[in-house]
């Protein structure tokens, strides 16, 4: 065999090997191994500076939060000054009643609760006379509205409006009714809120005028039993047949 033939014939067996190991291979399901692509290189990012926002300025007018108390005065507290402008026009600073206890009212005229302890209250300062000063502060609604409402219940009482609620903020007077008693110092000496018995309204205002005697309409001498002036003699019987 010539020399070229023998090189073909090595050729030819050659790649029929190649041939069959690829042929193998696919019906393993094995693929070949490829070279796995080289990432082209990405150049870092510019490092940027976050500026932090410039905070809000809250103006010195403006009030604060932590001026508003959350809740109501609580008992043992010194109540702070109110100044509230009457339904007659003049304005009544509580700081111009100092040494006499003080029993003031935050109300309005939708509630009804509010609007059945109007006469109570007057009955009780008839009574109290010079010993308490009573002020009702009447809460976010206008004078036009709240002075005939007083007129048509003949409240002769001194009856303030706080139509922007400023002084109920200030006292943390949010559930309406509600009744506070300072005592002859200012300080918050009970706080009862509407719907309550009336014997705790009189135990309140006992509590910073020991010797108030309230009289309620309820209260009505006893009337004794009238009894015969003479006892009714026994009804004669009849005297059996001799």
């Amino acid at each position: 065999m010539r020399l070229p033939e023998v090189l073909g014939a090595i050729g030819a067996l050659v790649v029929g090997a190649v041939l069959a190991v690829f042929l193998l291979s696919s019906a393993l399901g094995e693929q070949p191994a490829l070279p796995s692509p080289v990432p082209p290189s990405v150049p870092p990012l510019p490092t940027i500076a976050l500026v932090s926002p410039r905070p809000s300025v809250v103006p010195s007018s403006a009030p604060l939060l932590s001026q508003t108390p959350v809740v109501g005065l609580a008992v043992g507290q010194k109540a702070p000054p109110l100044e509230v402008k009457l339904l007659d026009g003049s304005v009544m600073n509580t700081e111009d009643f100092v040494g006499t206890p003080m029993w003031i009212n935050f109300m309005a005229t939708w509630c009804p609760q509010c609007r059945d302890e109007l006469p109570m209250m007057v009955r009780y300062s008839k009574q109290l006379g010079e010993q308490m000063n009573i002020l009702v502060v009447d809460v976010g609604e206008e004078r036009s509205t709240v002075k005939p409402f007083m007129n048509s219940l003949k409240f002769d009482l001194p009856v303030g409006v706080d139509d922007d609620g400023s002084v109920q903020r200030t006292w943390g007077a949010y559930a309406l009714p509600v009744h506070y008693w300072l005592d002859a110092d200012g300080i918050v000496r009970d706080v009862v809120y509407g719907g309550a018995p009336e014997e705790i309204f009189i135990q309140a205002i006992t509590d910073v005028v020991p010797e108030f005697s309230a009289e309620t309409p309820t209260s009505r001498p006893s009337v004794p039993l009238e009894l015969p002036s003479e006892a009714p003699e026994p009804a004669e019987t009849a005297s059996p047949a001799e």
